[in-house]
């Protein structure tokens, strides 16, 4: 082994506990077929870190230089609210070896993390905290252990009995202390799981970052855990931290407590779900044709569409449907011209009959939405798998929206509206689906060859076609666009209204075509609801009084306990709209207008 002396020559008496022990920084050759021959990215995760993150970034650069690796910088704005990215731009824009990548909210270090992984090329990818507590000088000691021990990742443990630490106590019996649980739970081969640094040979995570759900604050354990459940190596590496932490992720009671909670999510999905053992395909990169429908033509549209058009994926066409364009260049866009009286279907089969589709997937959504940076990178690993037809994901507000654009989106993802879909607006488990929301629908292009116009809503064609074929629809949490919800009462009511009148048609049109298939939670729930009122009514008018009433004391509480007091107007208006989507349900299943 490259390093079999490396204890006898290294030792360093630090009288720690009067025990000869190493120190972690200390230096040591790594072969050149390791630095040189090889590719180091180092992902350097950051939020709102504008006074620091410049000095940090050029310490990462002079130690990596002095240790004479052949790397990559890979510098994700999780979603900063101040001058961070720009600064960085500014100053390292024209570095080759530095990338740097924007989420357009803050979802979360882990999310980020998947984030710089997509856009990275190196071997070897390093996990850093940007603020610099663990110095980029443990790279060589990180190195030693891997290729010592055949490690396919290595962790900065703070529990090392190598490790030097200036460490409060009180963060000490935290680590401590979910050790221990994370130990009971999942019995994982390391001790401490959030220290900030790790390293891994890049095909490990090719295997394993794209199964993680988790965004925020269970990350590591989960990303450990799927690593673990495939037979990868994990090593503990000591490291020297002087703890002096005054910016980036703080600790706060709220975070350790959704800590916990994402923690035993985390093993719900694998004890009970098994949802890691989920197959996972090639990282192909498809060429993708996404077909963008307009509406209203206003600024909204415009800058959304622009959005579309500034992807950093570098295989793609945007094709805009509508009857007006709006004078955007592009090379890789195209304007596609069509009354805008046309239903969408219409729209669509015209679009593939012309003849102007390259891609090999199709990717669907009106420009009331718009991705981030990440959108196209998702889908490629659940596309090549061969009975996948079509994947999909949710829609989320942006980070600029009205206090009743808020109020909306929490009314229509609510179960109490949406209930089996509520997967089209949160991030749930990768699932099989019936139906998917169109915005960010991806669906293979050789499945629509045959689609030809039919009096129905694009996203139940695009399911008839792909069962058709023998293929499958799926839900993925890691696709996502960002949408406009209803900015007032009237915009909401319309938008109840037409959907909830759109699905009562749609359970009588089932009942006449499968009576089987009204068994979903979607029809089922409605029409159920609506007979056991009437049911009581009849019977005991006492007792529908009380469940009424009990049900609506346990929705306001829900909602205040998840959203202060602005749950109880978040519940006022699911009251509201349960009883005019009851109402428009009811008239869409007895309407016969098409």
């Amino acid at each position: 082994m490259p390093f079999k002396n490396f204890f006898k020559e290294r030792k360093k008496d630090l009288s720690f506990s009067g025990e000869l022990v190493l120190d972690p920084l200390v230096k040591f050759d790594v072969p050149v077929e390791v630095r040189k021959e090889k590719k180091l990215s180092v992902l350097l995760p950051f939020l709102n870190e504008e006074k620091h993150i410049v000095h940090n970034v050029y310490a990462t650069i002079n130690i990596l230089n002095e240790l004479d690796f052949s790397y990559e910088i890979i510098l994700i704005d999780d979603g900063s609210t101040d001058n961070s990215y720009e600064i960085l731009k500014k100053e390292f824009g024209q570095n080759n070896s530095v990338k740097i990548v924007k989420n357009y909210s803050n979802f979360g270090k882990g999310w980020a993390l998947k984030t710089g992984f997509e856009f990275s090329t190196g071997d070897f990818i390093l996990f850093l905290d940007s603020d610099l507590e663990l110095s980029p000088y443990h790279i060589p000691g990180f190195f030693r252990i891997m290729l010592e021990e055949n490690a396919d990742a290595v962790i900065g443990s703070k529990l090392h009995k190598f490790s030097v630490l200036n460490y409060p106590f009180y963060r000490r019996l935290m680590s401590l202390s979910y050790y221990l649980i994370v130990k009971i739970l999942f019995g994982l081969p390391v001790m401490d799981t959030q220290t900030g640094i790790k390293l891994f040979k890049r095909e490990a995570l090719e295997i394993s970052l794209p199964k993680v759900l988790v965004k925020r604050f269970a990350f590591d354990i989960e990303l450990l855990l799927i690593l673990y459940k495939n037979k990868k190596k994990i090593s503990s590496a000591p490291v020297k931290l002087d703890y002096s932490r005054k910016f980036g992720w703080n600790i706060s009671p709220k975070v350790v407590i959704k800590t916990f909670i994402d923690t035993f999510a985390v093993f719900y999905r694998d004890k009970i779900l098994r949802f890691y053992d989920r197959p996972l395909g090639e990282n192909k990169k498809f060429f993708y044709s996404i077909i963008l429908f307009a509406k209203n033509y206003d600024e909204t549209e415009k800058t959304n569409f622009t959005k579309f058009l500034s992807l950093f994926y570098p295989h793609y066409e945007v094709i805009l449907v509508g009857n007006r364009d709006f004078s955007i260049e592009g090379k890789n866009y195209k304007f596609f011209s069509v009354e805008d009286e046309k239903r969408d279907v219409e729209k669509f089969v015209r679009v593939l009959n012309a003849g102007i589709i390259k891609g090999e997937v199709v990717v669907i959504s009106y420009l009331s939405c718009f991705p981030d940076e990440m959108f196209l990178y998702n889908s490629g690993r659940i596309l090549s798998i061969p009975d996948v037809g079509a994947i999909g994901g949710y829609v989320v507000l942006p980070k600029e929206h009205t206090y009743f654009e808020e109020i909306s989106y929490h009314v229509i993802s609510s179960f109490f509206l949406s209930f089996n879909l509520v997967y089209r607006y949160k991030p749930l488990n990768f699932k099989k689906v019936k139906e998917l929301n169109l915005n960010g629908t991806f669906i293979k292009k050789e499945l629509l060859d045959d689609l030809t116009f039919e009096n129905k809503r694009l996203e139940h064609i695009i399911y008839e076609m792909v069962v058709k074929n023998g293929k499958n629809l799926y839900y993925s949490p890691d696709l996502f666009l960002y949408q406009k919800f209803p900015r007032n009462f009237k915009e909401l009511f319309n938008h109840i209204k037409n959907n909830s009148t759109f699905r009562g048609k749609r359970c009588r049109e089932l009942i006449k075509q499968n009576p089987a298939a009204i068994f979903t939670l979607d029809f089922f729930i409605p029409i159920g609801v609506l007979l056991f009122l009437i049911a009581l009514f009849l019977i005991n008018r006492n007792i529908l009084i009380g469940l009424v009433g009990g049900f609506y004391i346990f929705l306001f509480l829900f909602k205040i306990i998840l959203s202060g007091w602005k749950g109880i107007k978040i519940a006022i208006f699911i009251v509201i709209s349960q009883i005019l989507y009851e109402l428009y349900f009811l008239k869409g299943f007895f309407s016969h207008k098409k």
